[in-house]
């Protein structure tokens, strides 16, 4: 009785540690990184070409939360930028004339040369993110006045 009582108590021990103790190797089945472009242009949206101002490099990231409603100015930048929206609608639009509506997940290239607005035409707010290569100690939009 002793021993089938020892067995019963290593054996209720036994298995539990056994089988929570047991590994799946997911390394072959997840990748460990994912590396997604999520733009690659040589010009904007509306078609302009980019151009580095001279001077000391500054890389600048902005998060943008906009209200319904919102919209900027007309301004122009004078360096590249990449917009990437993480929420809402944002609709742009150029002194020439053409127009841009972009929604969650989309990413374009800002316009450099062309004055232009954006504004939130959805009923949520908006998340922006913005990335520009620019000059230290430069603005990196200008208003249009």
């Amino acid at each position: 009785m002793k021993r089938f009582f020892l067995f019963v108590l290593t054996a209720g021990l036994a298995f539990p540690i056994v089988s929570c103790s047991q590994k799946k190797d997911t390394s072959q089945t997840v990748e460990p990184v994912v590396v997604e472009t999520l733009i690659s242009t040589t010009k904007s949206w509306n078609g302009d070409s980019f151009q580095y101002p001279k001077g000391s490099a500054q890389m600048t990231l902005q998060k943008i939360i906009a209200q319904p409603g919102f919209k900027t100015p007309l301004h122009f930048h004078p360096q590249p930028g990449i917009v990437y929206l993480i929420r809402g609608t944002l609709s742009c639009a150029t002194s020439d004339g053409k127009s841009l509506v972009v929604g969650p997940g989309d990413s374009f290239a800002s316009p450099q040369k062309t004055a232009h607005y954006c504004e939130n035409t959805g009923k949520k707010e908006a998340l922006i993110f913005v990335t520009s290569a620019g000059v230290e100690g430069k603005n990196i939009t200008v208003s249009i006045k």
